[in-house]
């Protein structure tokens, strides 16, 4: 037994130093390359941050910031260096990455190689999207700026004095200033639409390009709103104009609301909203005032005409009765003085010669 045990014992210790030695062998051979990697990381990490300033630097000096101020590019955050800062960043996890991959590569991990790889392969392509949407929003920002000035030396605000326009214009830097934002908006809606097809992204270009279909009619609709505002204002003035009464005001004052109510509809109609509901309201409400207005009328008159009568009979009573007494008495004196005649002329015969009457009497003795 104590033989056995021993035996088993000496087998056992040399077993273990032999798969010691190999786990500290394969450590050994594994080093050189572990080294390898932290130092490509380590180079990658160094390198990316000084292109990331070198690459801020540059832009800063170039003075891109100032045709992106205002723009989805330039971050209203403090402290962050605007569009220079965020390019910066960029090539500097853009080095980051590649040391990563190149790290990878070297270690020997195959999925996190794979996985880097195709990334690396779409990066370009993110690259390539980013330069589009950098260009497009600096190239939308100075057109916009130009079509303002050119639009707001016309001096149009002034046709939108007294309008619902006056307001919004003025808040937004004049129609110059509305109208050079439009084209601005534009032009940053065409930079993604383009980024969106670069990235070959189909959810998202399918949604920029329906879009793109509703920006001419949203276009059309704007202007309609905008052309029936002025005409409505123009309308009103020259019936106002026609008389200062308190009536030509509110009648002004109907035709312009008619007016709002008839750009309000077809700009609805032009952007390609279902305006049933404004015109059968439109409809509904002309038959109740025109309704309304013609009962108010009738009972106006009605109690006008009895209101009216009411004092002219009172004034003129005593004169009809007075009239209606002479008439009634004129026909009782008529009515008298014919039975009288017919009395005389019956008795007639009977005064004759052969009457018995007195003159008849007086003839035989004579």
């Amino acid at each position: 037994m104590i033989h056995a045990h021993t035996i088993g014992s000496t087998a056992l210790q040399i077993q273990v130093p032999q798969f010691l030695q190999e786990t500290v062998a394969g450590i050994i051979a594994f080093l050189p390359v572990l080294l390898s990697g932290i130092v490509v990381l380590l180079i990658g990490w160094v390198l990316g941050r000084v292109l990331g300033a070198v690459v801020t630097r540059v832009v800063e000096g170039i003075g891109l910031s100032k045709y992106t101020q205002g723009t989805p590019l330039e971050s209203d955050r403090s402290g962050d260096g605007g569009i220079a800062g965020a390019l910066g960043k960029l090539v500097k996890y853009i080095v980051y990455f590649y040391a990563a991959l190149a790290a990878s590569d070297i270690l020997g991990i195959a999925i996190l190689s794979q996985l880097l790889s195709d990334i690396g392969t779409f990066l370009p392509v993110v690259l390539s999207a980013v330069v589009v949407l950098v260009i497009g929003f600096v190239v939308g920002r100075a057109v916009g700026d130009i079509v303002a000035d050119v639009v707001g030396g016309f001096n149009l605000g002034s046709y939108f004095h007294d309008t619902p326009l006056e307001r919004v214009t003025r808040t937004a830097g004049g129609i110059g200033g509305i109208v050079g934002a439009l084209v601005e908006y534009y032009i940053y809606f065409l930079t993604l639409l383009t980024a969106a097809g670069i990235l070959q992204i189909p959810a998202l270009s399918r949604l920029l390009n329906d879009f793109a279909g509703f920006v001419p009619a949203l276009i059309g609709g704007v202007a309609v709103l905008i052309v029936g505002a002025l005409a409505a204002e123009f309308i009103e003035d020259i019936v106002a104009s026609t008389d200062r009464s308190r009536l030509t005001s509110l009648v002004g004052l109907g035709v312009k609301l008619f007016v709002y109510y008839l750009a309000i509809t077809i700009a609805l109609d032009t952007m390609g909203f279902d305006a049933t509901v404004l015109t059968t309201l439109f409809t509904s409400f002309v038959t109740a005032f025109f309704g309304a207005l013609a009962v108010a009328l009738a009972l106006a008159i009605g109690i006008g005409l009895g209101w009216g009568s009411k004092d002219y009979v009172a004034d003129n009573i005593d004169d009809w009765m007075g009239s209606a007494r002479d008439s009634a008495g004129d026909l009782t004196d008529e009515s008298a003085g014919h039975g009288s005649s017919d009395e005389f002329g019956s008795s007639g015969p009977d005064d004759g010669p052969g009457g018995s009457g007195p003159s008849g009497t007086g003839g035989s003795d004579i």
